[in-house]
């Protein structure tokens, strides 16, 4: 009589799902979260980057970060690059405002340059803590999730880009003397006839 009984199945089955339905709610939340979250932090660490990265450059191009706009000047008192890095967090900061996720979670802004051989490039990271809407530190889950996007920019200056290039080909030049490899360039020039031929050019 007692196996028949199936009175307390709900009781069981709602026990058992719960948890599920909770996480798979939780789920949606994050990822309707992250994706706008992401969005804006790429296009406003983008404008930062790129924006540092004229300024570096050899132009007369400047950008103005309270009209967050370029502008050119020739004025040969104006510096370029200055204070880079608290600029490209005011252009971040900014540009975040006006989404619509501005208040939801610290963020923090990290400015970088890298040297390469033949190119500088400017690194502009930000991050945004967000705290989660649902308390889920019973399964070991963090109250706060950190959302990281980086954007990059390569400075245009066209006198270390020449100067660069030769540097380049005469080093390459002596490790293909050095070590009796093929001319690099009539490499380059015998792919260049292949791709022409194959394209129907000639």
């Amino acid at each position: 009589m007692f196996l028949r009984d199936s009175g307390g199945d709900a009781v069981v089955e709602s026990a058992v799902l719960f948890p599920i339905v909770v996480l798979i709610f939780a789920a949606l939340v994050l990822v309707a979260m992250y994706l706008p979250v992401r969005a804006s932090l790429q296009k406003s660490t983008q404008l930062a980057a790129t924006a540092m990265a004229v300024e570096k450059g050899d132009t007369w191009l400047f950008f103005d970060e309270k009209g967050m706009e370029y502008y050119w000047s020739a004025d040969p008192n104006e510096l370029k690059g200055e204070d880079c890095a608290d600029r490209s967090e005011t252009i971040v900061r900014k540009t975040e405002k006006s989404g619509f996720n501005s208040d939801i979670g610290d963020l923090t802004v990290e400015y970088g340059i890298t040297d390469h051989i033949i190119y500088t490039e400017i690194t502009v990271t930000a991050t945004r803590e967000i705290k989660l809407p649902v308390d889920l530190s019973i399964i070991g889950f963090p109250g706060k999730i950190a959302f990281t996007v980086s954007s990059t920019a390569a400075v245009q200056n066209g006198d270390e880009f020449v100067r660069n290039m030769g540097l380049t080909s005469e080093f390459a030049a002596y490790i293909s003397e050095k070590y009796g490899l093929t001319d690099p360039k009539e490499n380059i020039g015998r792919s260049a006839d292949e791709v022409a031929m194959f394209m129907e050019w000639k």
